[in-house]
This record gives C-alpha cells, structure tokens and sequence, in this order.
C-alpha cells in the first residue's frame, strides 16, 4: 500500500477514534495493509508532526496511539476547552501512587500499606478510569487485583510506566515488610 495513502488513513483512524488505539486494532481496521507497515507509517507520521511542529501531534500510551495536543499550546487551547475536574484527593493520590508502583495489588495490600481502609477511594479511582480490575487473586476469597490504565497515563503525561519517578529502594522495601 502507497505510504501517503496508509498515513491519510491512519490520520482519519486517530481522529475518529478519539481514544488511544494499539496497533492490532488498526491492522483489523486497515486489513489490507502488514502491521509492520501500519508501525512504521505511524512512526513517520509522529516524526514529520514533531519536524513541522504541527499543532496536532501523535503520541503513545505504552502500546497505543493517540491524536494530542502539544502541551506549549495549553494556555490557548485551554480558554476554548471546558477543562473536566482534574483535582484528585490527597487519599485518591495516595492510593493512586500506590497501585501505579505495586500494581498488580489487591484492596487489602493498599490498606495494610496506607493504613486505613481504601475502598471508597478505589471507587472513585475506578469511576475516573485511573484504575481498572485485572482479574482475581488465586487466595481465600479471590480478592480483585488493580492496576493503572492508559488514562492514568495520559492524566499525568507520561507514556509507560517506566516514566514514574524513581522512589529510594528503601522505601520499597519498607513498604514490601509491611
């Protein structure tokens, strides 16, 4: 398939799907082109939008892609956006930051780790797509495992995991003890 004919294709995908999208999906989308086709065009594309500094960008949560905004263009973007409640809690923070450096963990590990009971903070994790469920713990009671989504990631603009801050090792293990 002609490389400028896969990128304006690609280019319409991102724009209508609106949330990140992995590469499987757009090969389901875009059957008649190879994965490693529809990858390198999208790594073209992210290139030729950083080198003209186009004002939309593509850029990837771990393994998906999405259309975004250059972060300097914020302050004018910003005035013509209805910004969404971004203010997380204190405990939400907490307990985010948690889950993002122990993931996977259960409810009962984040409580035994902050010291109170987080459920209701899980909830609201949950309910803003911060956190999902990845399935059950093999133990008595089968407690529900957490981890951080996508959305986290893009909340906090980082594009994997391995972009959170370090923490003192010390403290990992001080927290393992516990």
């Amino acid at each position: 398939m002609d490389s400028t004919y896969l990128k304006g294709i690609i280019e319409e995908i991102l724009y209508i799907w609106g949330e990140p999208i992995d590469i499987n999906d757009l090969s389901k989308i875009i059957y008649d082109a190879e994965k490693s086709e529809i990858r390198r065009a999208i790594y073209e594309m992210m290139e030729e939008r950083n080198e003209n500094l186009s004002g939309l960008i593509i850029k990837k949560y771990e393994n998906k892609y999405q259309f975004s905004t250059r972060s300097e263009h914020e302050k004018y973007i910003s005035n013509i956006v209805k910004k969404s409640e971004k203010n997380l809690s204190n405990s939400s923070l907490e307990t985010l930051s948690i889950i993002a450096y122990k993931q996977p963990i259960t409810r009962a590990e984040i409580d035994k780790i902050r010291g109170v009971k987080s459920q209701s903070t899980i909830d609201s994790l949950l309910d803003k797509k911060l956190i999902r469920e990845n399935g059950r713990l093999d133990k008595i009671g089968k407690p529900i495992i957490y981890v951080t989504t996508d959305l986290f990631l893009k909340y906090f603009n980082i594009t994997s995991l391995d972009q959170l801050p370090k923490i003192d090792e010390e403290i990992v293990g001080e927290l393992d003890e516990d």
